[in-house]
């Protein structure tokens, strides 16, 4: 986030590795008119010559299906600004009202592969508007465009490992985001999603959650194969009977699926059953680790206790002989992009950002990069090498609620007066949501991962969810 002034400039950067030879990436990084072609936030560009230098002439052509035909109508056209091909670094310009916005792309060599970013730079009046119209969308699902370069590059330039990775319910963020960062770095990976979409770079299998069909196929390779179980119901409903049901039954009926499947898998390396830290419930002010007793009184909320609870349950009777078996608790994971943040930043953006309730209630939270490498590590991708069993995926600097949205005032630049707690419950029912979800918190980390070595790279709130 600049330091500048957070209404006239703004910048994000979004970064991932690619096994693959730098100069293979930028051979398609740096000509944009082949940015379409991977990055799908936006159409691409038209690039009005073959020259490509600086000053070359190019359109942008905007996301959106209202600000997208506007931007192509009104918006001057742009230049590329900077190039160099010895840096492997490529910047495009675009005339903004009394400012600009410039996109740039930079290859780096890095750990024998590439690290390749993204940063868009906006400056001027108009920086707030078009940060929500444009900018943040041109960064969505950056690892997914990423991936999609990767497997246009040439195969030559591959780094491949011998593995297939299997990812129940990889079409949800996380979902998404990990099998994009697997592919990324040479794994094969395949999704099980009740919708497939065009354009998503994993290999995509149709399921139910509930019957076997052709999709079980995919777990018998002749490579070693890992099974990641992320699968289940969106958790932010209303707090009724039917729902605590709904969310319970998705959850206990795909592991039971998944384990009646692989229970016939000839290499099942890994199965690293999600599982969340709100399992906790209404924790209060105790430290929880993953030696901590669950709760039995009152701070056992259905919704969280009783919905993970059986979700663990169903997992630990799965009869699955799988050489390393882990439940990943997972706390709220933070990112410019998580679904989390949108409720949040529109309170802060609104005004209204101050603290949820008495403001005391423990949030606890990890980056996503760090769950991408705790992953990985899991994996025997990466080390240190993490023993199987039950591990909390929580960062070691769990936040007060007042914290949070501190933080998140400061990456706004703006004040807010608190909610209490009769705003978030009225939200809630207006948006269908359940508003214990911030009015309840617990301070969960990791003893686990701490004693494994395990180094957390994301340990400042407002950076990771600045970008």
């Amino acid at each position: 986030m600049s330091t500048q002034n957070k209404f006239t400039h703004w910048q994000r950067t979004e970064t991932q590795f690619l096994a693959a030879d730098p100069n293979a990436v930028y051979s398609i990084v740096g000509n944009l008119s082949q940015t379409g072609q991977w990055m799908k936030s936006f159409d691409g560009f038209v690039v009005h010559d073959d020259q490509r230098g600086v000053g070359t002439k190019v359109d942008l052509l905007a996301p959106g299906k209202i600000f997208g035909p506007l931007h192509r109508n009104t918006a001057p056209t742009g230049t590329i600004t900077r190039r160099n091909h010895q840096t492997r670094m490529v910047e495009f310009t675009q005339p903004q009202p009394g400012g600009s916005m410039s996109l740039r792309w930079q290859v780096d060599e890095h750990e024998g592969g590439a690290l390749l970013h993204f940063t868009v730079n906006l400056s001027g009046p108009g920086t707030t508007a078009f940060k929500f119209t444009v900018a943040n969308a041109l960064c969505k699902d950056f690892a997914v465009a990423a991936a999609r370069l990767y497997k246009i590059t040439a195969p030559t330039a591959h780094r491949k490992k011998d593995a297939q990775v299997v990812i129940a319910g990889g079409r949800g963020f996380l979902g998404r985001n990990l099998a994009a960062d697997l592919i990324c770095r040479g794994i094969s990976v395949a999704v099980l999603t009740r919708k497939t979409a065009e354009d998503f770079p994993a290999e995509q299998y149709t399921w139910d959650g509930v019957h076997q069909g052709p999709w079980t196929r995919v777990l018998h390779s002749e490579h070693p194969v890992h099974l990641i179980n992320l699968a289940g119901e969106r958790v932010d409903k209303r707090n009724t009977p039917a729902n605590i049901a709904a969310l319970t039954d998705s959850r206990v009926t795909t592991t039971q699926t998944l384990a009646h499947a692989a229970a016939s898998a000839p290499q099942l390396a890994t199965w690293i059953q999600s599982s969340t830290t709100a399992i906790f419930g209404d924790a209060g002010e105790a430290d929880l680790t993953e030696s901590s007793p669950l709760p039995t009184d009152r701070r056992a909320l259905p919704e969280m206790t009783g919905v993970a609870s059986a979700w663990e349950q169903a997992f630990d009777e799965a009869d699955v002989n799988a050489a390393q078996r882990y439940v990943l608790r997972t706390s709220l994971v933070m990112h410019p992009d998580a679904p989390l943040l949108g409720p949040l930043n529109m309170l802060v953006n609104t005004g209204l950002g101050g603290p949820m309730g008495d403001g005391q209630q423990w949030f606890s939270w990890i980056g996503l990069q760090d769950w991408l490498r705790v992953i990985r590590c899991m994996l025997g991708f990466e080390t240190p090498q993490i023993p199987a069993g039950l591990v909390h995926a929580a960062s070691p600097t769990p936040l007060r609620n007042a914290e949070v949205m501190a933080a998140l005032r400061s990456v706004a630049g703006l004040p807010g007066i608190p909610t209490g707690s009769v705003l978030p419950k009225i939200g809630a029912a207006v948006m269908g949501s359940n508003a214990r979800v911030a009015l309840t918190g617990r301070k969960v980390t990791s003893e686990v991962l701490a004693h494994a070595g395990f180094e957390f790279q994301e340990t400042d709130f407002a950076s990771t969810v600045s970008g």
